[in-house]
């Protein structure tokens, strides 16, 4: 898949993630629901395409993205929790500590570069 390919589908991916969230602050009732849910379907399927790609899965999988994953997702669940009240932030403050625990796995088990004296 060429380059321009991959960024269009980064594009989508990314209105897709933004419809599902702005759709509160355009629509109300059935049509803000229905929005919302079609941007997480379009949002679901191309981040399903792209991540079937080699150029992504080398990328994701590399030890630099791996960490910023751990250390970004450890904080949104830090900063979620402290945020939001009740169950809400305890439940996205949960998730999102299993999210970071993923990439911390990811950090552990990948392949670490050799030195070149070695």
């Amino acid at each position: 898949m060429s380059v321009f390919s991959l960024l269009l589908l980064f594009f989508v991916f990314t209105a897709g993630i933004g419809a599902s969230i702005l759709a509160g602050e355009a629509f109300e009732g059935a049509q803000k629901n229905l929005v919302s849910a079609g941007g997480m379907v379009v949002a679901l399927v191309t981040s399903t395409i792209l991540m079937k790609q080699q150029r992504v899965r080398d990328f994701v999988a590399s030890r630099p993205v791996l960490w910023f994953l751990f250390l970004f997702n450890a904080a949104v669940a830090t900063a979620c929790y402290f945020a939001l009240d009740g169950v809400k932030g305890i439940a996205v403050a949960a998730v999102m500590g299993l999210i970071s625990l993923g990439a911390g796995a990811g950090v552990l088990k990948s392949p670490k570069k050799r030195s070149a004296h070695t």
